[in-house]
């Protein structure tokens, strides 16, 4: 089991999803709404491993464009995403999220800002 506040030790795809999807969505908010997408890196390796994962939810409404030369993902979201972070609930969860968890998954994905 992994201490809530140090660095995840296993690979998790499901919870690298909602790492794009919160991050992405943090970004915007912490911007004032100017940033619209989110850039990360990740190996090839484990941009495939998660992009296996049958759950692929927690990406819904982000269009995710790998560039495996420079093991960047940038994650672009819809219309429909950002009204869903419109909500104070979900735009705080997200900004919450931001703080405590940048650095938490940075063995295998890390926002590039």
């Amino acid at each position: 089991m992994n201490d809530a506040d140090s660095e995840l030790k296993v690979f998790s795809a499901i919870l690298m999803q909602q790492y794009i999807r919160l991050m992405t969505a943090a970004l915007y908010h912490r911007s004032e709404k100017k940033v619209i997408g989110a850039s990360f890196k990740i190996s090839a390796q484990n941009y495939a491993k998660m992009r296996e994962d049958e759950s692929q939810t927690s990406l819904i409404g982000l269009d995710l464009k790998y560039d495996e030369q420079q093991n960047l993902l940038h994650a672009t979201p819809d219309a429909e995403f950002l009204e869903e972070f419109e909500n104070n609930i979900m735009r705080d969860v997200a900004l919450k999220f931001y703080d405590t968890n940048m650095h938490r998954y940075a063995s295998y994905i890390l926002l590039q800002e």
